[in-house]
């Protein structure tokens, strides 16, 4: 997708969103959380467009406040021979980097070196697909990839990559350099679904028809929490789960489960009662064993709370799902683990991807994206009033190109992900003003009475700015783009929190700029030192929040 932007583009970037001319004083409640981290994962990007790409990627999430970025580490990928039925001869200890080809953590190793520099931490999401080698059979064939992954080659692999990541290993292509430590981790990836781990479903040896992924994924679960402690990192973030939001009730290999019913089956839990397995069902799932029921050492629990179309605040109508409005229901799961003793107690939501895919670009299913911007801002703070909550992951910067193939249909063509805050063309849309700086009135705001106001300076709260500074609410007329400081200057907290309360005069538009504050004055160099060698202090960055909606009386 190229070329200039359309009238409808540029329409984005100038929105025009009903505000008033208000008057600011602080409001009560609670700040921002200040230890909130901000995630942002773009594989495509970071690991698959060149050296280039990827370090231009991270300068730019760097300038938006990102404090950590998410990469998928594929089993296979890493794995020599994946397609080969048996293990190659030469692979004699899975657990010793040195027996796998260089080349193949290059691209881990590249984004791991630059966003070390950046100060931007990294959480690796070691993943299947596995190698055939190291997964199940069926009728004497291997089905596929993620079909019964292997827990103690997994354990293997996660070890390999642990020893690799730990801080002192030298990279045999960068002159034996260490390569910089990975200190965060998460186990699997949507393991709930068909695509991620199979099977969800198996008819046991009596032929009665079990979901069998969550007895499967413990055992994974186990194996790489195992590996973890055993390479000196078991005091890193070790992330659980990294669920789907949402299930089937097709009961098939592929069936994927919903996310409360796999969960308590991993946690061997009834999903109803939140009690204990019993009997039958305890066995059904592996829960007969003592090795299935110690605690799983992990500090955080990962999941995908994506509403697809709807707000972050609307909770799924399905009891078994679970959307970001539905994280009490993950809570009172992972509560219920911890007093049996299965899971530390407290365990915060890392929720790991998140977003929504606009129409436009897309002309089948998505938000529009003036939708997608407010529910940004309104998904950032209603996680960081949450003090359960210990990241909000981002899903894309850059929409995903179509599929060019022949013959194909629609749906096929748009099945790829528009959930980026930029198109494809690398056009902003007004979700990018969003995610810098998030922005909320109350949806059901009008002029004539008094609201609060929230918003982020995301650059403050992810650390890379130690003085706040302040920021001026600005003001636009109705059927102007012309906007205005109004009020005094506010105050940015120190967690990076814009908060007050506003007396609404009249319907128009509203939003708040902030510049960070001036850093020390730098000497020109080159001819511009030659011509005027006084130093001169680099001139301020302004940025402009989206925009929220407040009607008229």
């Amino acid at each position: 997708m190229s070329g200039a932007p359309t009238k409808r583009r540029r329409a984005w970037i100038t929105t025009a969103l009903a505000t008033a001319v208000a008057v600011v004083v602080p409001a009560p409640g609670a700040a921002a959380s200040a230890t909130q981290e901000n995630v942002f994962q773009d594989d495509n990007l970071l690991l698959f467009r060149g050296d280039d790409t990827s370090d231009k990627t991270l300068r730019e999430l760097k300038s938006l406040g990102v404090t950590r970025v998410r990469l998928t580490v594929p089993w296979r990928a890493f794995a020599p021979a994946h397609r080969a039925t048996k293990r190659p001869a030469s692979l004699k200890d899975p657990t010793d980097p040195r027996q796998y080809d260089p080349i193949v953590f290059d691209l881990h190793d590249h984004v791991v070196r630059v966003a070390n520099r950046l100060g931007i931490k990294v959480l690796f999401n070691v993943t299947g697909g596995a190698p055939i080698w190291a997964t199940g059979t069926r009728r004497g064939l291997h089905p596929g990839l993620q079909y019964r992954p292997d827990p103690k080659q997994f354990r293997q692999f996660v070890q390999m990559l642990a020893t690799r990541y730990d801080g002192t290993y030298k990279d045999e292509n960068q002159g034996n350099v260490p390569v910089p430590r990975v200190d965060a981790w998460s186990i699997w990836n949507e393991p709930n679904q068909g695509a991620g781990l199979q099977p969800q479903w198996e008819r046991n040896s009596s032929g009665r028809l079990l979901p069998v992924a969550p007895r499967i994924y413990r055992a994974l679960a186990q194996s790489a929490i195992s590996a973890l402690n055993a390479t000196g990192h078991g005091k890193d973030i070790i992330l659980l789960g990294e669920t789907a939001p949402r299930g089937v009730d097709r009961r098939t290999t592929t069936g994927s489960l919903r996310p409360v019913p796999f969960l308590a089956g991993v946690l061997c839990l009834d999903a109803t009662t939140l009690k204990a397995l019993r009997g039958r069902a305890a066995r059904d799932q592996g829960c007969d064993r003592k090795s299935a029921t110690r605690k799983l050492g992990v500090t955080g629990y990962g999941h995908h709370p994506y509403s697809i179309v709807s707000s972050p605040s609307t909770p799924d109508a399905d009891v078994r799902d679970i959307t970001l409005a539905d994280a009490p229901r993950l809570g009172r799961l992972l509560d219920a683990g911890a007093r049996l003793g299965r899971l530390p107690k407290n365990l915060p939501y890392w929720w790991t991807e998140y977003g929504w895919q606009t129409l436009p670009p897309d002309p089948i299913r998505g938000v529009d994206p003036l939708l997608q911007a407010q529910w940004i801002a309104e998904a950032e703070q209603q996680t960081r009033a949450d003090g359960r909550t210990a990241a909000l992951t981002q899903f894309l910067l850059i929409d995903d190109l179509p599929r060019d193939e022949p013959g194909q249909t629609l749906d096929r063509k748009w099945g790829t992900y528009q959930t980026g805050i930029k198109l494809a063309d690398g056009t902003p849309k007004p979700a990018y003003d969003a995610y810098r700086l998030p922005f909320v009135i109350a949806p059901d705001a009008r002029a004539g009475g008094t609201v609060d106001v929230w918003g982020l300076v995301r650059p403050v709260s992810g650390g890379a700015v130690t003085v706040p500074g302040t920021a001026r609410l600005q003001f636009a007329a109705p059927g102007t783009d012309s906007f205005q400081d109004i009020g005094d200057p506010i105050a940015v907290a120190a967690d990076g929190v814009v908060r007050g309360q506003m007396l609404l005069a009249q319907a128009g538009r509203y939003r708040f700029r902030w510049s960070p504050p001036p850093g020390p004055a730098t000497r020109p160099t080159g001819l511009q030192g030659i011509i005027n060698p006084t130093p001169q202090a680099a001139a301020p960055a302004v940025f402009t929040s989206a925009v929220a909606t407040v009607r008229g009386a």
